[in-house]
């Protein structure tokens, strides 16, 4: 299979033009072989045609108006669309997420003044650059709701999965090409229900960072060699780190690394001067660039009074915890390709859809192991890239301390896109040599009616706090303190019209939380508080302890009950009584 890379065949090393090339003069055809128009090289030099790029042969020079490119372009905005529509389907059958809920938050104040987010404190990620204005462009649209955390992660996920096809395709043409696409988008064609849903169609958490990472590694892929291409892959990698610190761990040090060691061997193996390896030296510096350049701008934004992050809160693993990591490494890769087989009755539908889709598991693990074992005498830049990024984003997820569940799994999401460009370039080509395409044929439709299976299934209510919601709403309750797990989904089920702050509840009283909230909401001159939300299961638990309760504001002057809530009313503004200013922690309390 032909190398493929950045500025693949434009370099010293550009392959020759085979016979079949016709030559360049008068007598050429207007339309060629190559993708590329012809460059003007000024008015004392004749024109010239760039040679064609490897695998680009047949391919019409008459631009994007050539029948060739708009047909990918109908095609991909008619799937587009149909995998849009399945997904908000799929997301459906999750409930909204406190983070989901706590981003449509943001983005409305966003949308109404407060571009900066002024006198919020975020996570330690703030996707202000990636998330947010999507959410923003929703509620544009739709409003304030719960809805709109469901249409952005089905819009996110359907661009994703498109673009994975178009990376993987590369410079492919003919069935290569197509084979290429729909290996690298039909692995992630169908979501596995229950908790996979929940991590990537259920918030941001990560996975909408694979969309302008897969747009910078396609810009990488496709922009030849020219002296603007690394500036722009530095722009693009700040624009999305300035949203997620993951893209340090998952693009940054995997292409300064790959780089490094493909200008060592350069220079050290085969004596080619720095000067002829300059694209690799300006990628490494693009990526240092990039990482300054995000820190930058996160400080400036806080120092013009923008948002806050939350430092991160992590550490290495303990030696006992190793073993659990690897579990959770293993089941979260599982989960993010459908393939969990575990906790499904074995013989139901889901178990045989997980079964199935491990064979896309084996097939990125083969693509895996094939790029490691040819990562030095290969010369697709971009392979060897996304490798790295595989290895280094699931060995930080092993020795780290933030595995505790299976949901932490978004953690290690860009695996999934990564993945499935690579088993895309790297196998595609053998299976149409192989002849493989009624077999492929086959399981794409096995994966198509695996993701209509998912589109099928009974919705979950988008605002499950609405009766809660609307409860208040009627005893003209509208503002209030409770727990971060019901707040902003309660705050964002009443569409804007109420609004419960979170609280951390100590023996000794409370304290104002600032995790995912503004400053102001805990401002007694602004919002006067006169009633806490606890939630209650056959009276066996509380969320909020009632010595907690007692501690911060004495009794209740009266207690309602609300389906499993409970509803405490005093006739003071309860926010005088907060303790100190708001506290950094996460977490139900």
């Amino acid at each position: 299979m032909a190398a493929e890379g950045p500025g693949s065949g434009q370099g010293p090393n550009r392959p020759a033009a085979g016979p079949s090339r016709p030559a360049a003069g008068p007598s050429r055809p207007a339309a060629g072989p190559s993708r590329l128009a012809a460059e003007d090289r000024g008015p004392s030099r004749p024109a010239v045609v760039d040679e064609p790029l490897p695998g680009a042969a047949g391919v019409s020079r008459a631009g994007w108006a050539s029948p060739h490119r708009l047909a990918w372009v109908a095609a991909y905005a008619v799937v587009g669309v149909v995998l849009f529509l399945c997904y908000l389907r799929v997301a459906a059958t999750q409930a909204v997420s406190p983070d989901g809920a706590s981003n449509a938050l943001e983005a409305w104040a966003m949308l109404h003044g407060n571009p900066l987010l002024r006198g919020w404190t975020l996570t330690d990620v703030s996707f202000y650059t990636t998330e947010l204005p999507e959410y923003v462009a929703v509620e544009l649209i739709r409003g304030l709701g719960p809805e709109v955390v469901r249409t952005a992660a089905a819009f996110t996920y359907a661009l994703l999965t498109l673009l994975a096809g178009l990376v993987a395709k590369g410079r492919a043409t003919g069935r290569e090409g197509v084979a290429r696409a729909l290996m690298g988008s039909g692995l992630m064609l169908a979501p596995q229900l229950g908790h996979p849903v929940y991590v990537l169609l259920g918030a941001p958490d990560h996975v909408g960072t694979g969309v302008p990472l897969l747009l910078t590694f396609l810009v990488l892929d496709r922009a030849p060699r020219r002296w603007w291409t690394p500036p722009v892959i530095a722009l693009m990698l700040t624009w999305a780190m300035i949203g997620d610190s993951l893209v340090l761990v998952v693009a940054v040090i995997p292409l300064a690394a790959v780089c490094a060691i493909r200008v060592f061997r350069g220079a050290v193996l085969r004596g080619t001067s720095m000067a002829a390896q300059w694209f690799e030296v300006s990628l490494i510096a693009a990526g240092v660039a990039a990482a300054g350049l995000s820190t930058l701008a996160v400080r400036v934004i806080g120092h013009l009074g923008g948002f806050v992050l939350l430092a991160p809160v992590q550490g290495l693993v303990k030696a006992a915890h190793v073993g659990l990591h690897l579990r959770l490494a293993g089941e979260g890769v599982l989960a993010l390709f459908g393939a969990n087989v575990f906790g499904h009755p074995q013989g139901s539908a889901q178990a045989v859809i997980a079964w199935f889709h491990l064979l896309g598991v084996g097939l990125v693990a083969w693509a895996a192991c094939r790029a490691l074992r040819r990562f030095f005498s290969g010369d697709d830049l971009l392979v060897q890239v996304l490798v790295v990024a595989i290895v280094v984003n699931l060995a930080a997820y092993v020795i780290s301390s933030l595995p505790v569940s299976i949901f932490d799994t978004r953690e290690i999401a860009p695996v999934l896109p990564f993945g499935a460009v690579l088993a895309g370039r790297l196998l595609a080509s053998e299976a149409v040599k192989a002849r493989l395409a009624p077999a492929a044929t086959i399981v794409l439709a096995c994966y198509t009616a695996a993701l209509g299976f998912a589109a099928a299934q009974p919705a979950a209510p988008a605002a499950r706090n609405q009766a809660l919601a609307n409860w208040l709403v009627a005893h003209h309750l509208d503002t209030g303190l409770g727990v971060y797990t019901e707040d902003n989904i309660t705050t964002l089920d009443s569409g804007g019209r109420l609004l419960l702050i979170t609280a951390s509840w100590e023996p000794t009283g409370a304290a104002p939380r600032a995790y995912q909230s503004a400053a102001s909401w805990s401002d007694p001159r602004l919002h006067y508080a006169n009633f806490v939300v606890n939630t209650s299961v056959d009276g066996a638990r509380s969320d909020i302890p009632d010595r907690d309760l007692l501690a911060a504001f004495g009794p209740p002057a009266q207690i309602f009950h609300a389906g499993p809530f409970v509803i405490m009313v005093w006739h003071k503004n309860l926010l005088d009584d907060l303790r100190g200013p708001p506290v950094h922690g996460s977490g139900n309390l």
